[in-house]
């Protein structure tokens, strides 16, 4: 499968949260539906338009629809629709995140992203799994 019919979580690569974000979809995606991709690689060079691989404080997710459509969500809706996408119970809450008006919840998803290396250091991550690194793109 080529890396567009994919569902992909494009994120920073040098960002702690994003990092442990990354972990915690992969935890929660049982099904292995996911793959993700640092913005700062080729497979979002390839895929994305550039100001999305520019603004690395906008995660991005593609997520591919029935006919084979690929879609790009960004910020709060690309968490939520991520967190829904892996069917875990997670799913649930995601779903009633997505009540709230798309305004405010990319408010609060830009106050984080402001903040985010402040809390999370890059340094303090570890390194993905063999099982986790086969859904991790170049």
């Amino acid at each position: 499968m080529k890396p567009s019919n994919k569902a992909i979580v494009f994120f920073d690569g040098d960002c702690g949260l994003c990092s442990v974000s990354v972990r915690f979809l992969i935890k929660c995606d049982s099904h292995q539906h996911l793959y993700f991709a640092p913005l700062q690689g080729v497979t979002a060079q390839a895929i994305l338009p550039q100001q999305y691989c520019e603004s690395l404080r906008t995660m991005v997710y593609q997520r591919v629809s029935v006919d084979g459509q690929p879609t790009l969500l960004i910020r709060s809706e690309a968490v939520l629709q991520a967190l829904i996408d892996t069917g875990s119970a997670w799913r649930h809450l995601a779903q009633i995140a997505r009540l709230l008006p798309l305004s405010l919840r990319d408010w609060g998803y830009d106050r984080i992203a402001d903040n985010r290396k402040i809390f999370f250091k890059a340094a303090a991550c570890k390194l993905p799994s063999r099982a986790e690194h086969a859904r991790i793109l170049p």
